[in-house]
């Protein structure tokens, strides 16, 4: 009887491990077509000079798209955060460009069961909005109008800057029940790529 108990023993972790792994690849791919689907892209910035407060404000289109496994995500308790880097440089001919400024706008979008309502609020300012689609919600996340970047009076007249803006997209804002999700579709994170104008005061 111990003899034929003894191959059954064998067999059984190489069993184990072999689902193990295959469930592994799956999760794996399923993880990276997700990532592949994230957009983040800049189609548009502008800085213009409010002349009430004389500050240069900040006006962007950005497009946003996520998977559908990210939207589902955010439907079942998952966080996204949305950074906007925006950086000012004086342009030197035979120097390194100088830094003018260098700020972030941070904002979080998130769905309410309850209300069956998408919140997304701006971690900067503390402002909230709410939408009635997810769709809706990206769309006004990626418009940003009027926002403040830096005062005129440090903007002199006569060299050349150059701005520009990028947009990072992160799910891992999560509770700990749906981490385990987020390790295997590696965070649905996206990077957009520099959009750089120039400013010409």
């Amino acid at each position: 009887m111990s003899n034929s108990d003894r191959p059954t023993r064998r067999e059984t972790p190489q069993l184990l491990r072999g689902g193990a792994l295959l469930l592994l690849c799956f999760l794996a791919t399923w993880g990276l077509d997700a990532r592949a689907a994230t957009r983040a892209e800049v189609s548009s910035a502008a800085l213009t000079l409010d002349t009430t407060e004389d500050v240069y404000d900040l006006s962007a289109k950005v497009n946003l798209s996520l998977p559908d496994d990210a939207r589902k995500g955010i439907e079942a308790g998952l966080t996204l955060r949305l950074t906007y880097q925006i950086e000012l440089y004086r342009v030197r001919r035979y120097m390194p460009d100088a830094a003018i400024a260098d700020l972030e706008q941070v904002s979080e979008l998130s769905y309410h069961a309850l209300s069956q309502r998408y919140l997304v609020r701006n971690l900067n300012t503390g402002e909230q909005q709410d939408f009635g689609t997810l769709q809706s919600a990206l769309e006004a996340l990626g418009d940003l109008r009027g926002l403040p970047v830096i005062d005129a009076d440090l903007v002199e007249k006569g060299p050349d800057y150059e701005a520009r803006l990028r947009a990072i997209i992160d799910l891992s804002t999560t509770p700990d029940a749906l981490k385990w999700l987020l390790f295997w579709s590696d965070d649905w994170s996206a990077t957009s790529e520099w959009y750089s104008w120039p400013l010409r005061p």
